[in-house]
């Protein structure tokens, strides 16, 4: 194992960092703050809501405060049920299912109305056969080309009917599957720095153990977290730290190869993905993130005075998911309790 490390300044050893138990007290203290019970539905509300992780949920929470809305459970429990509700991404699919098995039924009833006006058109046209054959007198067969008239214009009523119903259907069905393609696409993507989410990484991170056993490559799983990202927040307010997050997601973004990803793994968190990258290679991609993130500016102070850690952990005899993130989180608390703004790899 190894380490890079550089001298921390004495503000930053002070300062606390942006974890779980800092994002819990600020929703313990809005429970308080408006007298709702602390059930876990309440608790999640507030969490996500300090945490900034919806920005409808805290659009919606922000109206009610600065418009002197009740909020109370019930209002609270109304939020968890349109933003947070597990439900909420299966009832989009249900949804969408209903819609598309109307439209399908409203296409094979089309279908079955047009082949029973193809039935009565072909039985118009043996009829008018039959009576041609005989040798009709010449009003019978003024009624032959009177009714194959009719009959005619009725079969391409019904094909134009069925054409229009065809292409509205056509248009619909298109429209669900965007809308089935959006809703896989959002619930595997993280709503603020625009990366895959955790529920996305761990689908991409089991398919890369599976072909690097396959394969006999390496892989590598780097875990990197913003140092001391809550100062930015007590200082600068809920929407620097939201600019910090996305600065840093666009650094990772950006330092990424082909076959390569980058994830929001939770809260300050970052997770990078590296295929066919040993641990000692990925030490030099999180120095280069580290020195890039130094770099930049979010117009809220330089991001520079902030620092990433970072920990490394290459897939090893008997790992598996699990034991790759586990290992590289270990890695990452090592750099962390060692001081900050380094690297520690396998």
């Amino acid at each position: 194992m190894f380490s890079s490390t550089r001298p921390a300044a004495p503000a930053r050893q002070q300062a606390v960092s942006a974890d779980g138990a800092d994002i819990a007290e600020r929703a313990i203290g809005f429970a308080r703050q408006y007298r709702t019970p602390v059930t876990p539905i309440v608790y999640e509300v507030w969490y996500t809501y300090a945490a900034r992780r919806d920005p409808g949920l805290n659009v919606a929470l922000d109206t009610a405060m600065n418009t002197g809305q009740t909020i109370d459970e019930t209002f609270l429990g109304g939020l968890y049920d349109a933003h947070l509700s597990p439900a909420t991404g299966a009832e989009a699919v249900d949804r969408i299912g209903t819609d598309l098995h109307g439209t399908l039924a409203r296409v094979s009833a089309a279908m079955d109305e047009n082949l029973k006006e193809h039935s009565l058109f072909s039985g118009t046209l043996r009829s008018a056969r039959a009576s041609l054959v005989q040798g009709s007198s010449k009003s019978d067969l003024s009624n032959v080309i009177r009714d194959l008239h009719r009959a005619n214009q009725q079969h391409l009523a019904a094909a134009q009917k069925l054409s229009l119903q065809l292409e509205k259907s056509r248009a619909q069905v298109s429209k669900l599957k965007g809308e089935l393609v959006e809703v896989k696409r959002s619930s595997a993507t993280d709503y603020l720095t625009g990366l895959p989410n955790r529920r996305a990484l761990d689908e991409a991170l089991d398919g890369a153990v599976f072909e690097a056993r396959q394969r006999t490559q390496p892989l590598t799983l780097l875990m990197c977290a913003i140092d001391n990202l809550e100062l930015v927040t007590r200082t600068h307010g809920l929407t620097a730290g939201d600019d910090t997050l996305r600065a840093f997601g666009e650094v990772a973004r950006k330092a990424l190869r082909p076959g390569q990803l980058a994830a929001r793994f939770a809260g300050a968190k970052f997770a990078l993905l590296l295929p066919g990258v040993r641990p000692e290679d990925a030490f030099g991609v999180a120095e280069a993130l580290r020195q890039g993130f130094k770099a930049l500016d979010s117009g809220h102070g330089p991001l520079g005075q902030l620092s990433v850690s970072a920990g490394a952990a290459g897939l090893g005899d008997g790992d598996d998911r699990d034991s790759l993130i586990n290992r590289s989180d270990r890695h990452l608390a090592g750099a962390q309790d060692a001081g900050r703004d380094r690297t520690v790899c396998d």
